[in-house]
């Protein structure tokens, strides 16, 4: 009884433990990507907005940009990544869109697809319903080149210049890759910023694919800038044209009109084959040259992009303005300067372009040119050459004397020549001119200075048609593999951030095959897109922080003298 009463005891003073309990935590917040996917799929908002053309996949409609013959061109946000996009709509139920036009429409997405380059429209997707086919590109704030001259005019040579290097990097592209754009103007070039343009509208390009001297048949193009073969061939090849276009560009650039001009198109057809055009003498001889030495009549003679882009106003483009400034001080007279005063006019002809005051002082007639004239170039004076002196500083020859007896003394020295404008007075066309090249202490030429935008495309390339000529890599499709480690810098920080947006790498991975078809693929490219625009951003503001850091100033001790 005892030993009972003290089990008893026991179990009374044993504490019963008590049953944990189970906290249900809310489930985490779902994904942009997927909660976007279900609204198009369950929304009836988004349903109607689809309905009434407001929206399209993950794009919503915000505004127009312009209208075409087939087409309109809206301003658009892609909802997963925030960024503004331009959506060309293409409306294959109207009734004037043939099968040339559809023709058109799909070698822009092909071409689109093969060249990759910073001066070049990107691709971001491509989305097909039943009548209609939308092209889903970067926006490009800065609208048309041509819009941006008509209304403030012909721009100065020293910003055209780098602009015109642009537009000759991204042709070059595409003629490295075996496409011809045919349709080179200033409406199909935009401004991303005073200072960097894209070429755009690659409708009636086409690929070369039995080589680069592959004979063409279909007049492409605007007739303003056609070349003459065009007009007057059956058959031609699509680089020289490229470059007839890029002449004509040239010209609207500096000049602010075109070189032939007509009310119908016969006439314009005539002009351009009789070959008379006026050049302004104010335009300075670098930029003479090149336009005279591009518009030749017979395609075989025409420079090729890499002459044009070693040509003096290319790659020199400080020397047009070191000319005019060197032929305005010999013009200009010394001001009558008073100790007390100063006039009103002489301050504000201190803030006057370097272009307006050369044109008011120095005087020159407009220069008569011929797109057949070949031995009369060398009887112009505008066509003298340009010497370097010791200071590197340009300085002009004004007789043939002078010419002959500085050709003779270097030929005896046994130097270089070191003319920017080379070439013999026997030739009918002298080769474009080029910058000098500087010799070693050794007799070693220096090694090739390589400029970020150039670009070297193996043919053995097994991503030949991906290659992203701005970072040096195929990444507008992301790379097939799900080890970070083995990406770019740009790749991995791209999913990383559509990571936290839903797409993961393996979603990436299974996008591939479909191309720009697919929703993932463009918010891909997007966000590279994006980070490309934003490392070239950081690249511009060092430069400018460089450029713009502060100098010691100089101390100027002044005497007043009081009246």
């Amino acid at each position: 009884a005892a030993a009972a009463a003290a089990v008893a005891v026991t179990v009374k003073a044993t504490p019963t433990t008590p049953t944990p309990l189970t906290i249900c935590q809310p489930p985490g917040p779902t994904p942009a990507y997927q909660r976007l996917t279900k609204a198009l799929q369950s929304d009836p908002r988004c349903g109607h907005e689809v309905t009434i053309g407001r929206r399209i996949g993950l794009y919503r409609f915000c505004g127009d940009i312009g209208r075409g013959n087939f087409s309109k061109v809206k301003l658009a946000v892609h909802q997963l990544t925030r960024d503004k996009v331009a959506i060309k709509v293409v409306d294959l139920d109207r009734a004037g869109l043939d099968a040339k036009a559809l023709r058109m429409l799909s070698s822009e997405i092909a071409t689109l697809e093969c060249v990759h380059h910073p001066n070049i429209l990107r691709l971001f997707e491509v989305v097909e319903t039943l009548g209609r086919v939308y092209l889903v590109t970067e926006w490009i704030r800065g609208g048309e080149l041509y819009n941006h001259i008509t209304q403030g005019g012909p721009l100065r040579e020293i910003h055209a210049a780098p602009l015109f290097k642009q537009l000759l990097l991204a042709v070059k592209h595409m003629h490295s890759l075996g496409y011809v754009h045919r349709d080179i103007k200033a409406e199909n070039v935009l401004l991303l910023s005073e200072d960097r343009l894209k070429l755009a509208d690659f409708g009636f390009s086409t690929q070369l694919i039995n080589g680069a001297n592959q004979k063409l048949d279909t007049f492409c193009g605007s007739p303003p800038y056609a070349a003459p073969e065009l007009f007057s061939d059956d058959h031609y090849i699509g680089a020289p044209v490229d470059v007839w276009a890029l002449g004509i560009l040239l010209y609207f650039m500096v000049v602010g009109n075109m070189p032939f001009r007509a009310p119908t198109i016969p006439g314009l057809k005539a002009a351009i084959l009789k070959g008379d055009y006026l050049l302004p003498g104010q335009l300075s001889l670098p930029c003479i040259r090149l336009i005279q030495r591009i518009l030749i009549h017979v395609p075989a003679q025409r420079p090729t992009i890499d002459d044009m882009l070693n040509s003096q106003f290319v790659s020199c483009p400080k020397l047009s303005v070191e000319l005019m400034q060197q032929e305005l001080n010999l013009h200009s007279k010394p001001a009558k300067r008073n100790i007390f005063w100063v006039r009103k006019s002489h301050r504000l002809s201190k803030t006057a372009s370097l272009r307006e005051r050369y044109t008011e002082l120095v005087k020159k007639p407009a220069i008569s040119m011929n797109t057949r004239q070949q031995d009369e170039l060398f009887t112009q004076s505008f066509l003298q050459p340009i010497e370097l002196n010791s200071q590197e500083q340009p300085v002009l020859l004004n007789s043939s004397k002078e010419l002959e007896a500085i050709g003779e003394s270097k030929q005896r020295a046994g130097t270089a020549r070191r003319y920017l404008f080379c070439g013999t007075l026997k030739k009918k066309i002298t080769p474009i001119e080029t910058e000098p090249e500087k010799q070693l202490s050794n007799g070693m030429m220096p090694p090739a200075k390589l400029s970020p935008w150039s670009i070297e495309v193996a043919d053995d390339c097994p991503l030949f048609k991906n290659y992203d000529a701005e970072t040096g890599g195929c990444v507008m499709l992301p790379t097939n593999t799900d080890d970070l480690s083995q990406l770019c810098a740009l790749e991995f920080e791209a999913r990383q951030l559509l990571a936290e947006l839903g797409v993961t790498s393996q979603m990436l991975i299974n996008a591939i095959p479909s191309g720009p078809r697919s929703d993932i693929i463009g918010a891909y490219r997007i966000v590279v897109n994006r980070l490309q625009k934003q490392s070239w951003l950081a690249r511009k503001h060092v430069e400018m922080a460089l450029h713009l850091e502060p100098k010691p100033e100089k101390r100027i001790e002044r005497q007043c003298c009081i009246l």
